[in-house]
């Protein structure tokens, strides 16, 4: 039996890139698996983490192009403190100014119009909450727009709207393969939480404080869930095959850049495991099975 790499040559591949804090790498690893196994994907969507490679993608860089430049990102290429912290309606630790150059610097297409693929990236809107799927004009702020956590990174406006990041109203952006260019197939490189626990109660003389998680998602991450699931369903229904790439990840932040290559191997290998089997039984994810 053909294996489903086999399977999906010369069909129309959507690769769609989920949220997930740092998951660039992991994203990227998946796409150097699509390349070796001589997949290419002729429309790209993503969010947050996802817009950041998706962008690189769909801009005309191969996986091993894309892995380079991310193995090299440093810490002070995107962490410039915001002082003070608070600007208008928003608060933000970092400026996001250095993000944008770097993006800028690494990006070979600075408008979507000029993308070598057809784009879609995820934003939230502040003032609605709604998502958008931001397909025209200018790159960069996009990109930063559909990267803006909480919090971390202040909002971003586009043409008058003002946006955070992509995650936050929805994890995978699915729903632009609804309309548009064909696809055939839907490859979903899915970044599932890192854990399924269920949350411990807070003790202790902070416990008042809300946690950390509570402060950066504005949505129930089970919602998420969700609208993704509805999401695939809506694509399966129009005749759109869907398959869900969510091999183990290893987890990373900022303090851990070093762990870059690792995510991106174990991604890697994970990919080419499940897309050289001729079932999909090994496919889907804790999450979206």
């Amino acid at each position: 039996m053909a294996s489903l790499a086999d399977q999906l040559r010369g069909t129309r591949i959507g690769l769609s890139l989920s949220s997930g804090f740092f998951g660039f790498f992991h994203h990227a690893g998946v796409i150097l698996a699509l390349d070796e196994l001589g997949l290419a994907p002729t429309r790209v969507t993503g969010a947050s983490a996802g817009a950041i490679t998706g962008s690189m993608l769909a801009s005309g860089m191969d996986g091993r192009g894309i892995c380079d430049a991310l193995f090299a990102v440093r810490l002070r290429d995107f962490a410039d403190l915001r002082f003070p912290p608070v600007s208008g309606r928003s608060f933000a630790l970092l400026g996001g100014h250095r993000l944008a150059a770097r993006l800028a610097e690494v990006l070979p297409a600075h408008s979507f119009e000029t993308c070598r693929l057809p784009l879609a990236l995820g934003a939230t809107d502040l003032d609605d909450g709604r998502v958008r799927h931001l397909s025209s004009g200018a790159l960069v702020p996009a990109v930063c727009a559909s990267a803006a956590l909480p919090y971390l990174l202040p909002p971003v406006e586009i043409a008058g709207r003002t946006f955070v990041d992509g995650g936050v109203a929805e994890k995978t952006p699915l729903v632009p393969f609804l309309s548009g260019p064909r696809v055939d197939v839907v490859l979903v490189s899915y970044l599932p939480r890192r854990t399924h626990d269920a949350p411990k109660a807070r003790t202790g003389l902070l416990a008042f404080l809300p946690s950390p998680r509570s402060l950066i998602l504005s949505m129930p991450p089970e919602e998420l869930v969700e609208r993704d699931r509805a999401s695939v369903t809506l694509l399966r229904e129009a005749g759109v095959r869907v398959l869900v790439l969510a091999p183990p990840r290893v987890a990373l932040g900022p303090l851990s850049l070093e762990r870059g290559p690792a995510a991106v191997e174990q991604a890697r290998t994970g990919v080419l495991r499940l897309l050289e089997s001729p079932s999909e039984d090994a496919l889907g994810s804790p999450d979206l099975s």
